[in-house]
């Protein structure tokens, strides 16, 4: 399916503007504000593998899904289809699942591999794995990339070196995938048993975790442990090679934190002013884990009381897992990938192939190493490329093509372990993305904000938008801060932050997490604080009402 956007203004400043086909495959696609919020270079759309990843890992534990992944007019959109789905059909009934399910033969197959995952306690082993082999080995291939000089590098070595990155990377999504999924698994049975037993919701359920995501907390750490250093120190230098060789986003072409000036040295003087002390956060989390599994166990008996220590005792081996492989899997190798892929942008700019060092992102990466062989030319395709980037910003698409399925059909007719497996994907992903109420529309001159209780607390102070990583130099000591959503590499600015709000997000989302390990409010799943909210404008941030009240 083509869709078309009207005439292209062809006025003096826009000449450069080159349109691309939007082409819409069958299915119902939904843009991926989330981790891709603007249209992608043609470098990092040449090393995603995250449908391949996302996809593997499905089968690997026998879920009913096959995610797609796709790119219309520039931008990034995502369908979660079911295994075995017609496309541009409307979700069938729950009762007729079963058969609909025996006619597909990989709808067969998944089902087969389910019931071996849940007789064999096989999610909870990838976590074991992660912890004992997997992260280690993901230490040894970063410290030996990171230590390389790629200055001094022939051209052929720096080609190796890129390959290497590469599988870094890839291998990196994989893992990614590898650990969420069982992490996912382990939250829905507790969230389901606190529900099910004791007719808790989120607020009581992420208190038997909080303190427990130490990755999402630690550069935090290791910079407050260099309060009163120099910025020329050694010391200081050591912590921007280790925790500053870090990607902000999935996209290559932007800066990791080393390459912002000053941003670092900035949040430490931050820290001192807020009198971050990250061992009074440990000592106050850990309190607050012990009294709420105390009150949970002093309500149960018997079977009962079984079943919670059982999904409690998953729950906390799984949970820092959704944070912690962010750092290993994605954050440190999509750095060490910019960094290579830089270096031939540099060698390619210094022998009059490209313009600019940062063009080589308009390329495709076998176009780029390609480039390093041939000697030939760039500009014209670099500026093809710019042109159809341009147009892409001009024309962002809409929020969803293709006709809404519906909502999921009820799993209570399918075998148990699929239908635990599903179930437990499905209230992990709302409780992650709480999709109906982050995209809901903004009320005119609103003085209150609701949205979810992320982090508890009360919170008064000067709101600051920053709606990506390019504007993390805004905020100031004391800010609430204010975003669509954050990834796990937005933890730097936390301990800066008085309160956190944001447009997107559940109660398992990334912000919602890392504020709870800072011990500061949070309120997500706003929809619209972004659009309503003011530099500067005093707001509060009370999370035990989950809203975020708004001075004249």
């Amino acid at each position: 399916m083509d869709y078309e956007w009207g005439m292209i203004d062809t006025c003096a400043d826009e000449v450069d503007h080159v349109p691309i086909p939007v082409r819409v495959p069958p299915g119902h696609w939904r843009r991926d504000n989330t981790h891709l919020p603007l249209p992608v270079t043609p470098m990092t759309d040449s090393v995603t593998n995250t449908e391949a990843a996302f996809g593997a890992t499905c089968a690997e534990f026998g879920l009913l899904l096959a995610p797609r992944f796709t790119t219309i007019g520039g931008w990034s959109y995502l369908w979660m289809a079911p295994v075995g789905a017609r496309p541009n059909r409307p979700s069938p009934p729950g009762w007729l699942l079963p058969p609909l399910l025996r006619l597909s033969p990989e709808a067969r197959k998944r089902m087969r591999r389910s019931r071996v995952v849940a007789r064999t306690g096989y999610a909870d082993q990838v976590i074991r794995d992660w912890t004992t082999t997997v992260l280690p080995s993901f230490e040894r291939r970063i410290t030996a990339l990171r230590a390389k000089d790629l200055g001094t590098m022939p051209d052929p070595h720096l080609i190796d070196h890129v390959t290497t990155a590469l599988d870094l990377v890839h291998d990196g999504v994989r893992a990614h995938f590898q650990v969420n999924v069982p992490n996912w698994l382990a939250m829905g049975d507790l969230w389901t048993v606190c529900h099910d037993l004791l007719g808790w919701g989120p607020t009581e359920v992420t208190a038997l975790l909080a303190g427990l995501s130490a990755r999402s907390s630690e550069p935090a750490r290791k910079l407050a442990e260099l309060a009163g250093t120099r910025e020329d120190s050694p010391e200081f230098a050591e912590y921007v090679r280790v925790y500053g060789t870090r990607a902000l986003t999935m996209e290559l072409a932007d800066p990791t934190i080393s390459e912002l000036p000053g941003l670092i040295w900035a949040l430490l003087r931050d820290q001192t002013t807020q009198g971050y002390d990250p061992a009074a956060d440990t000592d106050v989390l850990a309190r607050r884990r012990a009294e709420a599994a105390g009150r949970a166990r002093s309500a149960l008996r018997g079977k009962d009381l079984l079943r919670f220590n059982k999904a409690l005792s998953r729950a906390v081996e799984a949970y820092p897992v959704r944070e912690d492989n962010v750092f290993f899997t994605h954050d440190v190798p999509y750095a060490l990938l910019r960094y290579a892929v830089l270096e031939v942008g540099e060698r390619l700019r210094m022998r009059g192939q490209l313009s600019d060092q940062d063009d080589v992102f308009q390329l495709r990466l076998p176009e780029a190493v390609e480039a390093l062989t041939s000697r030939e030319g760039q500009q014209a395709l670099v500026a093809l490329r710019k042109g159809e980037h341009r147009w892409a910003l001009a024309n962002p698409g809409p929020t969803a093509y293709g006709p809404d399925p519906g909502p999921p059909p009820s799993v209570r007719w399918l075998r148990w372990d699929v239908r635990q497996s599903m179930s437990a994907m499905l209230l992990v992903a709302d409780h992650v993305l709480a999709t109906d109420l982050s995209n809901r529309t903004a009320t005119p001159d609103a003085t209150t904000l609701t949205g979810i209780a992320g982090s508890p607390g009360r919170y008064r102070g000067p709101a600051r938008i920053l709606r990506s990583e390019a504007e993390f130099g805004k905020l100031r000591a004391g800010d609430v801060l204010v975003c669509p959503a954050t990834r796990a590499s937005w933890s730097v600015l936390f301990p800066s932050a008085g309160a956190v709000v944001t447009d997107a997000g559940g109660a398992l989302s990334h912000p919602a997490i890392i504020a709870r390990e800072h011990r500061i409010p949070a309120v997500v799943a706003t929809a619209v604080a972004t659009e309503v909210l003011r530099d500067g404008q005093i707001v509060t941030v009370d999370r035990s009402r989950g809203v975020v009240e708004v001075e004249a």
